[in-house]
């Protein structure tokens, strides 16, 4: 069986970039290609009503079973709405893993929730004024509305990411969630964004450990960072982490070839 798996397609916001609709380039791209299941791990789009109508559309065009989590993008909302509505709309769609694990096999599943961030990511000189400062100009904070703060919206993730690996314990996972699970991926600092305190909006090192504790997860997929990892092994567990980004962050001028080096197709 064969697992293509993607996240931060952020197909509004490239499809802006580059003046063409890239729904329809994305679809053509995934036609070509030989797999079983699709996971796209988060931020399709900015909205929830674009995010579900382009996960019609792929569902529609591809032969495959698609499977989705929404990012932190994904439920960006208006004023007058609710993070928490757009998020059980997710919960609602054919292709959603949250409350809703994918058995494989008898003795393989995939699990999946968006998660969220408490801070513990940033670097330890982070004070809690720097936090706060840069949680001011942080989208999440200006766009979402989620009726709670980040670290108390992190342990509801967290309770239903456990309740979740409680019930599939005696099989063997393929966990999936938007956001970073473990420090040694996220972003490093740069000359225009203060990553060591960005880090801080970019997963939860409790997941980390939460994931750590079942010995029966095989494979850790996320997004959230738009640095491209590839494949690889961590904590005894393969990692996947294979956004594509903003084309605009990559100087890229071809949205293909940028879709060429970020999906990954895992056999199982």
């Amino acid at each position: 069986m064969k697992i293509a798996i993607i996240s931060d397609l952020h197909l509004d916001m490239n499809s802006k970039y580059v003046d063409e609709n890239l729904l329809p380039v994305f679809i053509a791209f995934l036609q070509e290609k030989q797999f079983d299941i699709l996971v796209i791990a988060g931020d399709i789009s900015d909205h929830v009503t674009s995010s579900l109508s382009m996960l019609d559309a792929i569902e529609r065009q591809i032969d495959v079973k698609v499977l989705f989590i929404p990012g932190n993008h994904d439920v960006w909302v208006k004023p007058e709405e609710s993070s928490w509505d757009s998020y059980l709309q997710f919960a609602q769609h054919p292709s959603s893993l949250i409350g809703n694990p994918y058995v494989l096999t008898d003795d393989l599943v995939i699990i999946g929730d968006m998660g969220w961030y408490d801070y513990t990511l940033a670097a330890k000189h982070a004070s809690k004024e720097d936090i706060d400062e840069m949680l001011t100009d942080w989208g999440d904070n200006k766009y979402t509305n989620w009726a709670c703060d980040d670290l108390c919206l992190t342990d509801i993730m967290l309770q239903k990411i456990e309740r979740q690996l409680q019930m599939h314990k005696d099989r063997k996972v393929i966990f999936a969630t938007h956001f970073i699970p473990y420090s040694s991926f996220v972003p490093t600092g740069n000359e225009y964004i203060d990553w060591d305190t960005c880090n801080a909006f970019m997963g939860s090192a409790k997941l980390g450990n939460l994931l750590d504790d079942y010995k029966n997860i095989t494979c850790v997929i996320f997004g959230h960072t738009h640095d491209r990892h590839g494949i690889t092994e961590y904590h005894q567990k393969k990692i996947i982490c294979t956004p594509l980004g903003y084309i605009g962050e990559r100087h890229a001028d071809v949205f293909r070839r940028e879709l060429e080096k970020s999906l990954i197709i895992l056999d199982v």
